[in-house]
């Protein structure tokens, strides 16, 4: 179900400045082999202690919620040394968690249609460059937790689109030539800002996909409706951690 024994520097801390120019011109970067075996093993134990019903055609069934509130290691993620840089600054130093989610999919079930995109200019979804420092709203950790080959579907995208200037015309599909999908193995993520056009691919891979999503945005912002974790989870926190799941705010808000 997923590979071991990659290969390769483990990149922690600020994005390099290789990254940061991919970044800029894709609007996603990939980090790989950031998951040892080890906890590869643990967060694919804490999925299945989750029971979850088997992934169906729709969206809503490929999709759970609360993985925050699961605790272990799917808490853990949430300022792992791998993007707790990245995200501050990308986001600011005040960047909370939005929202966090995972998804399953079954062999040969269908994805999710292209979203998202620069244009129109969405005050909780855009990128901005001012004076040198990238600024995004909403943006997204995707771990992957199984190898997503190339040809096996999962996370693509239209590279540049987060800094586009018009709108996804509606002849383009995940089947245009302009969409790139983003091939992973487990252990790997890919961090993207929702002012990219982006979807899911159908899975093709023999094996079931489980990718853990983690949403982030700048402390004024939010996305989402309900709070990242329920409060009794907040209790059990590191400091750190519980100033990520600050409510918005532009005063008051506690820097990560």
């Amino acid at each position: 179900m997923f590979h071991l024994g990659q290969t390769g520097a483990v990149v922690h801390g600020p994005l390099t400045d290789e990254e940061r120019y991919t970044f800029d011109v894709r609007g996603y970067v990939v980090r790989r082999n950031v998951l040892s075996e080890g906890e590869l093993r643990r967060l694919q134990i804490e999925v299945d202690a989750l029971r979850l019903p088997p992934a169906g055609t729709s969206i809503q069934s490929q999709r759970f919620d609360r993985i925050v509130d699961a605790g272990g290691l799917m808490r853990d993620l949430i300022d792992d040394p791998a993007i707790l840089d990245v995200i501050r600054e990308l986001c600011g130093a005040q960047v909370r968690l939005d929202h966090a989610y995972g998804i399953v999919m079954a062999p040969g079930t269908s994805g999710l249609t292209l979203h998202g995109g620069g244009t129109p200019f969405d005050p909780s979804q855009y990128y901005l460059v001012k004076q040198g420092h990238i600024r995004t709203g909403l943006m997204v950790v995707q771990w992957a937790l199984v190898d997503h080959p190339v040809g096996g579907g999962g996370f693509c995208c239209v590279p540049g689109s987060h800094t586009g200037n018009f709108p996804l015309p509606a002849g383009i599909g995940l089947d245009h030539e302009l969409v790139t999908e983003v091939p992973m193995m487990a252990g790997d993520l890919v961090v993207f800002c929702e002012a990219l056009t982006h979807g899911t691919l159908p899975w093709a891979g023999a094996h079931e996909r489980r990718s853990l999503l983690y949403k982030y945005a700048p402390g004024p912002v939010s996305w989402g409706r309900e709070p990242p974790c329920r409060p009794e989870t907040i209790a059990e926190m590191t400091d750190q951690q519980r100033r990520l799941c600050q409510k918005p705010s532009v005063a008051n808000h506690e820097a990560v």
